[in-house]
């Protein structure tokens, strides 16, 4: 009798660690679902009446059943999936040009008197699915802003603050990573806002009409480079388009959008011609704020 109960407790276990495992690398997503009637193979998610997603059946890992016919399904990630959004004829098709933001930018060519990184990652030459796609690395152009190195130093605790604290604050809390220790390819948004949050700016970590997405951790950072371009304009008391050496610290947006519609966001110390960030666009338009 013994012996029968402990071993369906083990099979309970491998049962479950067996569907943790089929979630590590795949990405959420809920709606109400139907089978694809036009891509056999393929199952629909309605998430809303302004967005709805075409999985193939064979890209989702484990799926949950939340009530009626609405469904969580945990997809690989990585995998291709389609997008429908709702738009207007004879508009601009923001629709389509919104999924370009989970994909790598190309390369930007480097120009005389940018930025430039000093040392570290600066991104991925490939271009995939946005978010999860690192931009490509900026070229060195001598004179440039050269990368500020990420701390080696734990991650510090945010602490509430009156006052917005100073940019340069979160240029020392730079760490070229999450506080959580999730990683996309494409990081700009995600660790820039994650040095932004540990440097006090927790008005980050909370609800916030500007942050629409945000990393799959406990942190819950923001990881869109466009998000944090909104943010950035409601605080600013300077603006500029163009970077100058000692005018101080700058929270940076640079955007292509013949190239790459995402953009990209970067930290900016023009007294030492220093960037911090994963990589910095020079030959794209510079959206400059300073507070």
């Amino acid at each position: 009798m013994a012996e029968n109960i402990m071993k369906g407790q083990q099979n309970d276990l491998s049962s479950l660690m067996e569907r943790a495992a089929r979630r590590d690398c795949t990405v959420p997503f809920e709606g109400y679902s139907r089978d694809d009637g036009n891509i056999p193979g393929n199952i629909l998610i309605v998430e809303s009446g302004d967005c709805v997603y075409s999985f193939a059946k064979s890209d989702i890992m484990d799926r949950e059943t939340l009530g009626e016919d609405r469904i969580r399904v945990h997809v690989r990630e990585g995998a291709t999936a389609f997008r429908l959004g709702r738009m207007r004829a004879g508009e601009p098709q923001d629709a389509f040009m919104v999924a370009m933001e989970n994909i790598a930018p190309p390369m930007s060519p480097r120009v005389p008197g940018e930025p430039t990184p000093a040392n570290g990652p600066v991104g991925l030459a490939n271009a995939e699915a946005m978010e999860h796609i690192a931009p490509p690395p900026a070229m060195y152009v001598p004179g440039a802003p050269r990368y500020a190195a990420a701390s080696g130093a734990p991650a510090q605790v945010a602490r509430p603050q009156v006052l917005a604290p100073a940019l340069s604050t979160v240029g020392s809390h730079w760490t070229n990573r999450c506080v959580a220790g999730d990683a996309f390819a494409n990081n700009c948004a995600h660790f820039l806002s994650d040095a932004f949050i540990r440097a006090g700016y927790t008005e980050l970590s909370d609800s916030n009409p500007h942050i629409e997405a945000r990393c799959y951790t406990y942190a819950r950072r923001p990881i869109r480079a466009r998000n944090m371009w909104s943010w950035f304009k409601t605080k600013a008391v300077r603006t500029s388009n163009t970077p100058t050496q000692n005018t101080g610290w700058w929270a940076v947006f640079q955007l292509d959008e013949s190239v790459y519609w995402g953009g990209h966001v970067v930290l900016f110390d023009s007294d030492s011609c220093a960037f911090y960030g994963t990589g910095w666009h020079g030959t794209w338009r510079q959206y400059m704020y300073q507070w």
